[in-house]
């Protein structure tokens, strides 16, 4: 379930090591561009209540129309952000991954884009829930139509590469449509390890657990490429 680099000096490895330094927790928040997508509002509700109980974290929040292009590439390649959680629309083609990316509000943020980008935030979790639709000449409902986890995998398309592509160190995403149930208990669990400073390889582990307990095959679900190593924040006094 998880993919580590081979080497560290790789493009992919664009985080910025002092922000691990800074004892305060710098998240990007990026919900619903444009405008149709309830499920990743209600998302976007969850993990901001979350953050905001949370001392020691800056948060900023992009939402629906204020989400373009330029916004998210000016945000992006800031420098200022530890975290992105994404929740909205995707775009992938299977002929030229390049040009695979995220919706924004105004256009496409493809991967080819995102090269040009430094400074990138140290994690992305891209919620792909509502754009397995768009990767694939297929219904989110026909990807669930088989229990077969090998099959699910199969059947849908990543968006990771062009996110690796792009220089995010840490990406974790979905293979098929998660429900509503798994995504808030994984995401719940995931951000509490993460915010006590705990690797990534753990985090995941946790949250995959949590999931498998509530009896949903979307324990699975979750990919995560990058170095299970790495915490966002190194513990105080390490």
């Amino acid at each position: 379930m998880s993919r580590r680099y081979l080497a560290d000096n790789l493009s992919v490895a664009k985080w910025l090591e002092q922000r691990r330094e800074d004892n305060w927790l710098d998240v990007l928040l990026v919900v619903d561009p444009c405008g149709d997508l309830a499920g990743a509002v209600e998302e976007g509700r969850r993990i901001e209540s979350l953050f905001k109980a949370t001392q020691q974290i800056h948060l900023t929040v992009v939402r629906g129309p204020a989400a373009t292009r330029a916004r998210l590439r000016a945000e992006f390649s800031s420098g200022k952000y530890d975290l992105l959680h994404y929740a909205g629309h995707a775009y992938f083609d299977p002929n030229q991954n390049s040009r695979s990316g995220v919706v924004c509000s105004d256009g496409n943020l493809t991967g080819a884009e995102l090269v040009e980008l430094g400074n990138l935030p140290s994690l992305v979790f891209f919620n792909a829930c509502e754009s397995g639709r768009v990767r694939r000449a297929v219904k989110p409902e026909s990807a669930l139509a088989t229990r077969n986890i090998a099959e699910r995998i199969e059947r849908t398309a990543g968006l990771a590469e062009a996110f690796m592509r792009g220089g995010v160190a840490n990406y974790v995403g979905t293979y098929w449509p998660v429900s509503d149930a798994a995504a808030a208990t994984f995401a719940g669990i995931f951000y509490e390890r993460v915010l006590a400073a705990d690797t990534l390889v753990n985090a995941l582990a946790k949250a995959r657990v949590a999931v498998e307990e509530i009896r949903s095959q979307d324990w699975a679900d979750y990919i995560f490429y990058g170095s299970v190593d790495f915490s966002v924040k190194k513990p105080t006094g390490s």
